[in-house]
């Protein structure tokens, strides 16, 4: 553990990106923003961990949380990375917040003048508004973000900003503000219609769709059941066309309307998490659900074709069958349940070597005081679980993944001295070569783990395959990942810490 908290601080030293801190003076007179500069060269490379490498661990304290995390490709902006988020530590003080920064982490201040530019999607307060969890860059190089946002009527809805390279808000797009609603179920003008007490939807991705010359993006969440009856959470994607005044949800999508996953018709709540837009414009989705006591968490993917519909070209199985029904285009499973465990995925990623796809998150290895089927330690906190499914049709998981039992591969930091046990998958990128960097924490510290194309960890990097990126000043674990548009480098950024937001780019090397 020593080893790997002294790696970093040692590549920062290398870098030149941290130093003694000092007390701030008075700010000065806001000068005219100066021209556009050019990516910074690349810094001396740090301390390796066989061939890995830190290049860049730099905190901000523009922003408290950086969940919305891309890197840009578009003209002069190639190569640079988009964070988005939320700068402020209480209610009354919460903005959502979005930035540009060079590839060595510098600010770019051809980006609203610091680098930086905030918005305030409305006025209401809750524990949750004005949070940013994606952040996508439209292939005409124009830059939009999603807002999770309070409501008068007390629920919660989505918005979209676009920014332009400058970092000023689109002339003329979406309403007064700037902002653009992406409707799930209900709009806000109809909650009124929502038979329990608010709508609450949620945006948790946002990915371009590249397999279209036009500008448009895909929306992953969770929002209130639109069926009129039901008043529990659904999961839902939807596919909205940007236009020079706003968005428009995407007729050929669906018929026109987001797509809503209910499991099993339980009325349960259902959760949506990360997911990806093929080159085809297939689109999957990760999540997952609650089937009830003694059967826990269970993972559930979904793959939908380029018209919205389920593609029943992929899946098809439910190890649940007689709760979630084995259905085309859906994947059910939690290898852990005959130990009482549970699982769950927080993203997913395509594994083009194997033509399949990664998924990773956290759960029990076993239920509390069960003994592991699989050879797994018994549960004592969260487990950093990963899964691999095929892209065709299949009747399970893919059971040579991991451990080469049960499909799952399982890191565990029960008993080696950490602050916690838990360990947490948050994200993930899959690397041109087929092996996975997923980000979250390890043993209650922020870290990142390196598994083989098979779901091992890769003892190339470390001995273990983990990274651990401890820092003296913000303890928030890893939420973003996003792979540079050479595959190679992985970026990482922090969910929410009052000592700011964090950004570590790393080059996993062979």
């Amino acid at each position: 553990m020593n080893k790997k908290f002294m790696l970093t601080l040692l590549s920062v030293a290398f870098l030149g990106l941290a130093g003694c801190d000092g007390d701030d003076g008075v700010d000065g007179a806001a000068g005219a923003p100066g021209a556009d500069g050019t990516n910074g060269t690349d810094g001396t490379d740090g301390v390796d961990g066989a061939s890995l490498q830190i290049v860049v661990d730099r905190v901000y304290p523009e922003a408290n949380d950086f969940r919305g995390l891309t890197y840009a490709r578009v003209g002069d902006q190639a190569g640079k990375i988009y964070v988005s988020g939320f700068v402020g530590t209480d209610d009354a003080t919460r903005m959502a917040v979005v930035g540009r920064l060079f590839a060595d982490g510098t600010p770019d201040t051809a980006f609203g003048g610091d680098g930086f530019v905030e918005v305030q999607a409305t006025t209401e307060l809750s524990s949750s508004d004005e949070q940013s969890l994606g952040v996508a860059e439209l292939q005409s190089g124009d830059v939009v973000f999603a807002v999770n946002a309070a409501e008068a009527t007390g629920g919660r809805s989505i918005f979209l900003f676009r920014v332009t390279p400058e970092g000023e808000l689109a002339t003329g797009w979406g309403d007064a503000d700037g902002k653009a609603e992406v409707v799930f179920g209900y709009a806000d003008a109809d909650n009124a219609d929502f038979p329990g007490d608010s709508v609450q939807d949620f945006i948790w991705d946002l990915q371009v769709d590249r397999s279209v010359a036009t500008d448009r993006v895909v929306v992953f969440g969770n929002g209130s059941a639109n069926d009129g009856t039901r008043t529990d959470t659904d999961r839902y994607i939807t596919r909205v066309v940007v236009t020079d005044t706003g968005i428009e949800t995407d007729a050929t999508f669906n018929g026109g309307v987001a797509f809503s996953f209910d499991a099993g018709g339980l009325g349960l709540g259902d959760n949506q998490r990360r997911g990806i837009v093929e080159a085809d414009g297939k689109i999957v989705a990760s999540g997952y659900n609650n089937l009830g006591d003694g059967i826990r968490h269970h993972v559930m993917a979904i793959r939908l074709n380029e018209d919205g519909s389920m593609d029943d070209t992929f899946a098809g199985y439910s190890d649940e069958e007689n709760l979630v029904a084995a259905t085309p285009g859906l994947a059910v499973f939690n290898p852990f349940q005959v130990d009482g465990g549970f699982a769950e995925a927080y993203a997913v990623g395509l594994q083009e070597s194997t033509n399949s796809y990664v998924l990773a998150g956290y759960g029990g290895a076993t239920g509390s005081g069960f003994e592991s089927s699989f050879g797994h330690q018994s549960y004592v906190a969260q487990d950093m679980v990963a899964f691999r499914t095929s892209t065709g049709v299949s009747t399970s998981q893919d059971l040579t993944f991991g451990d080469g039992v049960s499909g799952a591969a399982v890191i565990q930091s029960e008993g080696k001295g950490f602050p916690s046990s838990e360990d947490r998958a948050r994200h993930l990128v899959v690397l041109p070569d087929g092996r996975t960097v997923i980000v979250g924490r390890f043993g209650g510290v922020p870290a990142a783990y390196v598994l083989t194309v098979d779901g091992q960890p890769d003892t190339g990097v470390f001995g273990d395959g983990i990274i651990e990126l401890s820092s003296p000043s913000v303890s928030a674990q890893f939420f973003g990942a996003a792979l540079s548009p050479d595959g190679i480098r992985v970026a990482m950024t922090t969910n929410y810490d009052a000592n700011g937001a964090r950004l570590v780019v790393i080059k996993p090397g062979n």
